[in-house]
């Protein structure tokens, strides 16, 4: 998995770069299709705003923001949310490719 991190307006610290890449290292087991991740970090009158787009090999890309005093705040709170998203998809294809069950039908014989 690939994963683009663009700043506008700021300079990224080594460490927050660091735990950026890795809380999004895990998406990968949300979903096995995530092939790339592009976060835009920008800071806009104290508050860290950052967003991302998780593109997928099949289906649709998943996109998501958030915002918060400090930029781990903001990161720990997109891997949330982007977490979630790709979970519930996953469920969505799981039970959309699940056979329906049967319902079991009682018999009986009048013969003695």
């Amino acid at each position: 998995m690939q994963i683009i991190i663009s700043g506008r307006h700021v300079e990224l610290a080594e460490s927050v770069r660091e735990h950026l890449e890795e809380r999004f290292n895990r998406l990968g087991r949300f979903d096995e299709n995530v092939s790339r991740v592009e976060v835009t970090l920008s800071e806009e009158r104290k508050r860290c705003l950052i967003e991302a787009n998780v593109v997928t090999r099949r289906g649709p890309g998943v996109r998501a923001g958030a915002e918060a005093a400090e930029f781990r705040t903001a990161i720990d709170r997109l891997y949330e949310k982007l977490s979630r998203q790709l979970k519930s998809r996953r469920e969505k294809v799981r039970d959309h490719k699940a056979s329906p069950e049967i319902p079991v039908v009682a018999v009986e014989n009048d013969e003695p």
